[in-house]
């Protein structure tokens, strides 16, 4: 009778200690995939320096002349402001250990998807998610392996606010004591030092941790609000130290001069958002986004495209309408590659990506609305909705790309699992409340 009940037994738990694993199984295979797809993109010579988007030669600055920023070559001037600070000054401190992009690369994805994943996890506990509705996030990332080479990337902030971004969000889900609302803060300054742009959805997090506790427990709102203003101050400090200016933000953000100006101008409606914009930038382009006016530091030359970007607003009203709409487009309905890598041709992948985030942000969206309207949404649907409008705001005001929005997209699919799991209990909660109900039978 014992050897029965404990084959019994056994059998019971395989399937239990089955799915038990699946779930760790499923994130190393996606964070395995994320990393090889990152790792197929070469850095010439394979250097710390060359890394692309011009955070190579700013990397370079900090570790040879021990200063942020690098040489403007159109001008010759030394450029404090180019790039946000994180992203430089993890690559000069991984350059202590090895000049090698690769290392680099491999330390980024090993740290940046740890956090991805605790993240995962606390919100797995906090909302008592089952395995199988926990495992559709990880279902929706490999089915979008453009996502996962872009939150692999070392050479993008996307790379780095993908992770970010999904542990903030889980943090102000969970918030309880002065550990994770310093955790919290942390993330909020970071994420501004990241990418300037990123400013207002700071804000708006901030904003949201005031409203929920201040009656609760307002001695957790200090420490966000104290990091994002250090984070600030401490940015704006040093640039009004070394150039004179205040920076609130940085020269290359979406709301600021260059990438504003290249967003509006009379030849990016014709482009976007098919040609990669910096074409209007390259040597051999036709058309520089350089003005016509002397200018002798960074400064003067943000602040006469920012000018030149504005009177392009002032009088092309329909134009910038019509670019929003394209921006608009990509961000939520376009299928296509924005930009494309090849000129004409729209990857597969890229395709079957774009067709899993759209119909992931739509599904959310929708879901989310229906439950506001009934009262019945959660706080993580709400703040999903709340973080997908600010993060996506900035970029009407520049231009916007499939990566810029993969960030968002992972938020998505975290939101997805929570709203599966509110609408099982929303089944489940009649058949509890008939159970509880029925007339317990009277003893004969």
């Amino acid at each position: 009778m014992t050897a029965t009940r404990s084959a019994i037994h056994v059998q019971a738990e395989r399937p239990l200690t089955a799915r038990t694993l699946f779930l760790p199984i499923s994130l190393a295979i996606l964070v395995f995939t994320s990393m090889f797809i990152a790792s197929q993109r070469a850095t010439p010579n394979n250097s710390l320096f060359n890394v692309g988007n011009g955070f190579g030669p700013v990397i370079q600055g900090i570790v040879q002349q021990h200063r942020l920023g690098s040489i403007n070559h159109d001008y010759g001037f030394w450029d404090y402001t180019h790039r946000m600070p994180v992203i430089p000054l993890l690559g000069a401190a991984s350059y202590m250990l090895s000049p090698k992009a690769s290392v680099f690369l491999l330390l980024k994805s090993l740290v940046f998807w740890s956090l991805f994943i605790c993240a995962f996890f606390r919100l797995k506990s906090h909302f008592a998610i089952p395995t199988k509705w926990a495992l559709v996030p990880i279902i929706l990332l490999l089915l979008a392996p453009y996502d996962l080479s872009i939150a692999g990337r070392m050479d993008i902030e996307e790379g780095y606010l993908f992770a970010m971004i999904a542990m903030l969000f889980c943090f102000l889900l969970t918030m309880k004591g002065w550990g994770s609302a310093l955790t919290t803060g942390v993330l909020i300054g970071l994420i501004y030092l990241t990418k300037s742009s990123m400013f207002l959805l700071c804000v708006a997090v901030t904003v949201w941790i005031v409203v929920k506790y201040w009656r609760k427990k307002p001695g957790l709102i200090v420490l966000p609000v104290v990091c994002l203003a250090l984070a600030i101050l401490s940015w704006g400090g040093y640039t009004k130290a070394v150039s004179g200016v205040f920076a609130f933000g940085t020269d290359s953000s979406s709301w600021n001069a260059f990438s504003f100006y290249k967003g509006n101008n009379s030849y990016s409606n014709a482009l976007y958002p098919r040609t990669n914009l910096d074409t209007l930038e390259t040597e051999d382009g036709l058309h520089r986004l350089l003005p016509f006016v002397p200018v002798h530091n960074e400064w003067e030359l943000s602040h006469a495209q920012l000018a030149m970007g504005q009177k392009f607003i002032h009088d092309n009203p329909g134009a910038v309408v019509k670019m929003d709409l394209k921006k608009l487009f990509v961000a939520c309905c376009d299928l296509g590659e924005a930009p494309q890598m090849t000129p004409g041709h729209t990857r597969g992948l890229v395709v079957l990506s774009n067709m899993v985030n759209h119909l992931t942000l739509a599904c959310v969206f929708v879901f989310a609305v229906v439950g506001i309207i009934r009262r019945k949404a959660s706080e993580a649907e709400i703040l999903a909705l709340i973080m997908a409008l600010f993060f996506v705001f900035p970029y009407l005001a520049g231009f916007l790309y499939s990566r810029h929005m993969v960030p968002i997209y992972g938020v998505m699919a975290l939101t997805a699992a929570v709203q599966l799991k509110r609408w099982h209990d929303q089944r489940e909660a009649p058949s509890r409340v008939l159970n509880n109900a029925a007339p317990i039978p009277s003893p004969v």
